[in-house]
């Protein structure tokens, strides 16, 4: 998910004529700054991002007056009361248009289009937002930012003209009958949305919408190569997602088995039910192929399906092969929809407990360490601890963890 820019104005890519050198223009968009300076007054930890200081100090500066404004405690309550928060924010931003200095809801989108969190709360939510957008002088303060943007969009740029767009056509066998937009957001942090927008007409525009937090010496936004698998996922959400809540009903029991398992670490993901774990899995799997399809390794594949599994995916294996057989009939399944059935079966074909067994077993063990469990009398001065696994370990990607009593216990 992302999105910045100095207009309504989105980066837009034509679905004429698909091909490989499909470009992405990365832009900061008006109406996802608004959302997410919204819920940031209100509290919102997912937008309290204090990485691009030189914004997020701006932005505490700017709105301090209008903490307590109307449509901030109404944020309060839609969060409290109705978990409007993550990608539900950012479903609200995309349908969102900005005219005349006016903010109003996009006309033409089909019902049911904005995430079911909103209920029926969204006129009464834009109709406050307006307010807010006018009395704070939103616009001035956006504009003012525009060096910071051009910096963003530009270094942002070099990624995301890096994704295949045509690979979504080829792999899911439809296209969105719309545009591709890509989206970056300074308030975000580290967390990345998916969204789609669905017109009364049929046609469909999907989102990235991509969070900002690592910064270089001057304090503007940086960004790694590594996003770019970020950007395909979140792609593959708009392709994914209905699928996933099509057929959910058919995968719900055993979904719910798998779910129980592993709760806690679904939960660390704000991945707050089944339902959600399974688009969760459909994308994951689907992204495994985007990599698999672009030549690389099956080392690197295999490691990607472990750290897939570490994170609660239990059964990314069996997707990730079933979508390899997927791949390879595509004259028996001309689309991704077509194969939910065999999906469906192949799920109801697992025995949850027995796959959270298999991939315990699998995971490698720490055999020993270079300090005894308990010491009290570590010498101060050292300056390396060594762990030995059971196994040789990955020399591409690593990761880290604050540990059971989490960051406040962090030494």
């Amino acid at each position: 998910m992302e999105r910045l820019f100095f207009a309504v104005f989105i980066g837009m890519v034509s679905t004429a004529g698909w091909s490989q050198n499909l470009v992405l223009k990365p832009v900061v968009d008006e109406r996802t700054e608004l959302m997410s300076i919204v819920f940031r007054l209100a509290g919102s930890k997912e937008y309290m991002n204090q990485d691009i200081k030189r914004y997020s100090d701006s932005i505490d500066l700017w709105f301090k007056p209008y903490q307590n404004d109307p449509v901030v405690s109404f944020a309060r309550k839609l969060r409290i009361f109705h978990f409007v928060a993550y990608d539900a924010v950012m479903s609200m931003a995309v349908h969102l248009e900005i005219d005349k200095g006016t903010v109003g809801l996009k006309r033409g989108t089909r019902q049911g289009s904005i995430d079911k969190r909103w209920g029926h709360t969204g006129d009464k939510f834009v109709l406050l937002l307006n307010d807010f957008y006018r009395k704070s002088d939103f616009h001035t303060f956006f504009l003012s930012k525009k060096a910071l943007f051009v910096v963003a969009e530009t270094r942002f740029s070099k990624i995301a003209n890096t994704v295949d767009l045509a690979w979504y056509e080829k792999f899911f066998g439809s296209k969105p009958a719309g545009t591709f937009n890509l989206l970056i957001s300074l308030c975000n942090g580290g967390e990345n949305y998916g969204q789609r927008i669905m017109f009364d007409d049929g046609n469909e525009d999907v989102y990235s919408i991509m969070g900002s937090r690592a910064t270089d010496s001057l304090g503007f936004p940086v960004y790694d190569a590594k996003i770019q698998k970020t950007i395909v996922h979140e792609f593959c959400h708009s392709f994914c997602n209905p699928s996933g809540t099509k057929y959910f009903p058919e995968l719900k029991t055993v979904a719910g088995k798998f779910y129980k398992l592993v709760k806690e670490n679904m939960e660390k993901q704000a991945y707050g039910d089944a339902q959600t774990m399974i688009d969760e899995i459909l994308v994951r799997a689907c992204v495994i192929a985007y990599y698999r399809d672009h030549g690389v390794k099956p080392a690197r594949i295999n490691q990607l399906i472990r750290a897939e599994q570490a994170s609660g995916f239990l059964w990314i294996q069996e997707l990730t092969d079933a979508l390899g057989r997927y791949e390879a009939s595509r004259d028996r399944y001309p689309a991704f929809d077509s194969f939910m059935p065999e999906i469906i079966s192949l799920q109801k074909g697992l025995a949850p407990d027995k796959v959270l067994r298999e991939t315990e077993r699998n995971r490698p063990r720490i055999i020993n360490f270079s300090v005894k469990n308990n010491s009290r009398e570590v010498d101060p001065t050292t300056n390396a601890l060594i762990l030995t696994f059971d196994r040789p370990m990955s020399k591409i990607s690593y990761g880290m963890t604050y540990g059971i009593g989490g960051k406040l216990c962090y030494p």
